[in-house]
């Protein structure tokens, strides 16, 4: 891992929240997307798409009508952040987050490996996961990805 070809993540964002929206956006709601257009995830395409793709997918699935995605850079490190206005996280069940098989709802549909997927590419690209609560009342997932760790 490690920078290949920087990847636009505005418009990778765009065909997932697109792709997610015609498959579970039963509900009216809004996606919010802070992401500048000039932003490039310092990696591989696939890597950021699967990234997106069950960061969202999560949010997605628990949300109340009101999801936010952001990216950014700051400090040397590229950020991004997912958030939803579901019934969030419990303090004490972020740690069990990221086992692989570990649901905290069995009543939504998943197998459980998504975040564990997130967690190990961040991982993989020396980076960190933080799970918590969103100013929007869910959950807020955040990943770090220090520029610096890449070179």
């Amino acid at each position: 891992r490690g920078i290949g070809r920087a990847v636009p993540v505005a418009p990778a964002a765009a065909r997932v929240v697109s792709a997610l929206s015609r498959v579970l956006l039963e509900q009216s709601g809004q996606c919010e997307r802070e992401v500048s257009s000039s932003l490039h995830f310092p990696g591989d395409e696939g890597d950021l798409m699967e990234l997106l793709g069950n960061l969202l997918d999560n949010a997605f699935k628990c949300w109340r009508g009101r999801v936010r995605l952001s990216a950014g850079l700051e400090s040397g490190a590229f950020l991004l952040r997912v958030e939803d206005d579901g019934p969030g996280i419990a303090p004490s069940d972020c740690s069990l987050i990221g086992s692989r098989g570990a649901r905290l709802d069995e009543r939504r549909p998943g197998s459980g490996i998504g975040l564990a997927v997130v967690k190990e590419i961040v991982k993989a690209y020396g980076g960190d996961l933080e799970i918590g609560e969103s100013e929007l009342g869910g959950a807020r997932v955040c990943l770090t990805i220090g520029l610096a760790n890449l070179t």
